[in-house]
């Protein structure tokens, strides 16, 4: 049912592992936003301002979130972006290539995709390269990987 193919490229396979648990890197951005253990900052008067602490959190970038302690994902906004932007991209197009990649995203059998689309799976890999490629070239506008 998974899908079996996959590609030499380390740097789809990364594109292809953001997608993959898009959902979970979103809830631990999120988790680490509410709280992330650093200290609250102190202004001139030593009084602490936890209004401010926050909003300092808020706008500095995390640097890597872990998921389900097995993996980490260094840059993870940066990532989201891409997701972002790619679905985006995908959605705007006049073809199914957004349907093909969130149906492809979430493990859905090629099978059934291609039967309730009405595409050979040819145009199904074809559609999803697309994606994948747009979705490596975002990656690469923000230094997050290298081709």
């Amino acid at each position: 049912m998974g899908q079996r193919q996959r590609s030499s490229e380390p740097y789809f396979r990364k594109v292809d592992f953001i997608f993959y648990n898009e959902a979970k890197i979103r809830i631990a951005v999120d988790e680490m936003r509410l709280d992330d253990g650093r200290p609250h900052l102190r202004n001139i008067g030593r009084v602490s301002n936890p209004t401010e602490a926050q909003a300092v959190r808020n706008l500095t970038p995390l640097d890597k979130v872990s998921l389900d302690g097995l993996h980490t994902v260094e840059f993870p906004e940066r990532w989201l972006e891409v997701v972002d932007k790619t679905w985006t991209w995908a959605k705007l197009q006049s073809d199914c290539r957004y349907e093909v990649a969130r149906r492809r995203y979430a493990k859905e059998d090629y099978r059934k995709s291609c039967r309730e689309l009405g595409i050979s799976n040819s145009t199904r890999r074809r559609l999803f390269d697309f994606v994948r490629m747009y979705a490596a070239l975002q990656a690469v506008q923000l230094g997050l990987i290298h081709v």
